[in-house]
């Protein structure tokens, strides 16, 4: 072994870097699952936002900071029980009442006190501010799918995705259709509204995916169409 990697060696085993490692992925790990409990109906979606990666994050840099305090404070405790124990429960050791002191600001400032913010409230602001952004995020992207959808598929075509949706969940038939057919004959609503309702029947039955299908479907097919016509 060279002298750079036994170097990174001996600072990994003297840092506890092991420690740190499982103590970030189990914080993260509890971080994905607050984002899907907080997403049931789109996990996936809502942990490919940029502010999910950062909750994720946020949770590993708190965890660790936790685990070093608790290291500076019992240096002689480090085990991987350790490191699971605070992976689990920093959030409660958080909200114990740790904080950060800085250095006073002043003589008078060391006289009274230093400043402290408290970890708690710090994590609190960032991650109010990261949920924020997911939902934030979501909500643009389910605009652009909304408008995507309605550029791709015509009215006739939503109705069909709509019957075919709510026949797959079990609805009745006979009763789908009524509804279907008195919102196509209405003359009271918008055909972009009529679009966008079916849409909605769809997505809410069946979810994106389904009438992603749709949507390639249909251009799998004016793909071919043309494919035979220059042919």
């Amino acid at each position: 072994m060279s002298p750079f990697w036994q170097a990174i060696s001996i600072w990994a085993a003297t840092a506890h870097l092991n420690l740190y490692v499982l103590t970030a992925l189990i914080a993260i790990f509890w971080a994905v699952s607050e984002v899907i409990v907080g997403s049931p109906r789109r996990p996936a979606e809502a942990l490919g936002t940029w502010g999910a990666w950062m909750l994720l994050f946020l949770n590993a840099l708190f965890a660790c900071v936790v685990l070093a305090l608790v290291l500076s404070l019992v240096p002689e405790s480090t085990s991987l029980w350790l490191a699971l124990a605070v992976g689990l429960g920093w959030q409660a050791m958080l909200r114990g009442g740790i904080n950060l002191q800085p250095l006073p600001l002043s003589a008078e400032a060391g006289a009274q006190g230093s400043l402290g913010v408290p970890l708690n409230e710090l994590y609190t602001r960032l991650q109010t501010f990261c949920v924020n952004q997911i939902r934030q995020q979501m909500f643009g992207r389910r605009i652009s799918f909304l408008e995507h959808s309605v550029e791709e598929l015509d009215l006739p075509e939503l109705a069909r995705a709509a019957r075919l949706t709510m026949a797959a969940a079990g609805k009745s038939p006979a009763e789908t259709e009524a509804y279907i057919q008195r919102l196509l004959t209405t003359n009271t609503i918008p055909e972009e509204t009529k679009e966008i309702m079916f849409i909605l029947m769809v997505v809410d039955e069946g979810g994106e995916p389904t009438l992603r299908r749709h949507i390639r479907r249909k251009q799998r097919h004016s793909r071919q169409v043309e494919e035979g016509g220059e042919g």
